[in-house]
């Protein structure tokens, strides 16, 4: 796929996706795993889910159509409420406080990157969830934490389209990492916007190409990863690297693309918390995200949390361009992952 015909899919991928969604049936209730079936009338009476956001901005209509889906396709009423906070790492902090103190926290389930949901069940904030009751997919299981995969997200390369033509755009991380864009790329300097990288090129070569970014191209420094998306699409900066193009600039045709450089995806599994009251609420939210066709259309469309196999979103056109993606599975993440951090961060201090 050339890139101006990216741009053209690119700016399309919502109205893929909500008429995915419009033509997506409901399920048939017998249709159900009957692990499934066992929650519901529980799931019925606690009757509200309270789903951590991450720092995203949700809104009431946002929360109705969840609502207006599951009731559709699990015949039952669970009010959804999309609570926003911190950025992931603090809020976790936050939760394993909450739950060390035995106070109760704000919030039932959490869908977040492995090694964080590793942190709240270490320190027990997590429930012992069994996915395989609910006839969850092995592989989408991760059970050293209790997980269950919902989504991606990833740290690609994007550019503003009206200050770089599609054949002035890097094509390889050796490209971008060349003097001529000393000074034209922007980042954010966070362990956990390198550390991916290294599903790719391995630990050694990701601390090269963040040194190289950070020392040697003089990239700017966003003061978080979201701002990145404003200082490439203002033009301050022609290239961003670490962060997806976001549904609104999608949307409102922006002029930023992304360049067609493979890139790293992050997992985003969801965990009940122990100290819910809703727990079966929250598992059969949990498993409607991420094991139905409707939930996974509106985890992408709703919460901006798709996965690339979803067609109509950006991260599949992102892996149609760049003929595939770096993924890894859960326990890469908790191991080779958790040392690539590490590594990362002590460089970032170092420089």
């Amino acid at each position: 796929m050339n890139v101006d015909r990216f741009r053209l899919s690119l700016a399309g991928a919502g109205i893929a996706v909500m008429t995915a969604m419009a033509a997506a049936p409901a399920l048939a209730q017998s249709d159900l795993p009957a692990g499934v079936s066992a929650l519901l009338d529980d799931a019925a009476a606690e009757g509200t889910v309270s789903l951590f956001v991450s720092s995203d901005a949700r809104t009431a209509e946002d929360e109705a159509r969840l609502e207006e889906a599951i009731a559709n396709d699990l015949g039952i009423d669970i009010d959804i409420r999309l609570v926003g906070g911190a950025p992931d790492p603090v809020y976790v902090q936050q939760l394993v406080q909450q739950h060390n103190a035995g106070v109760g926290v704000p919030v039932d389930l959490i869908v977040t990157v492995p090694t964080l949901l590793g942190v709240l069940n270490e320190a027990g904030a997590i429930a012992a969830t069994d996915w395989a009751a609910l006839d969850a997919n092995p592989e989408e299981v991760a059970e050293q934490v209790h997980g269950l995969f919902v989504a991606e997200f990833a740290r690609p390369i994007f550019y503003n389209t009206n200050l770089l033509k599609p054949d002035e755009v890097p094509t390889s991380i050796e490209e971008l990492l060349s003097e001529k864009w000393a000074g034209r790329i922007v980042t954010a300097a966070l362990p956990d916007v390198f550390s991916p990288w290294a599903i790719g090129l391995g630990e050694d070569k990701t601390l090269e190409m963040v040194e190289t970014l950070l020392v040697d191209l003089r990239a700017g420094i966003a003061p978080a990863p979201a701002a990145i998306r404003t200082l490439v699409e203002s033009g301050e900066y022609p290239i961003g690297f670490g962060i997806r193009i976001s549904g609104d600039q999608i949307a409102n045709n922006s002029p930023v693309a992304y360049a067609p450089i493979k890139a790293p995806l992050v997992p985003r599994f969801a965990g009940v918390l122990e100290q819910s009251s809703n727990k079966n609420a929250a598992a059969l939210v949990a498993w409607w995200l991420s094991q139905t066709e409707n939930g996974q259309t509106l985890s992408a469309e709703v919460l901006e949390w798709p996965r690339h196999t979803t067609p109509g979103t950006d991260l599949y056109e992102l892996s149609k361009l760049t003929d595939g993606v770096y993924s890894a599975p859960a326990e890469w993440w908790m191991t080779k992952g958790v040392e690539a951090g590490n590594a990362v961060a002590r460089l970032l201090q170092d420089i």
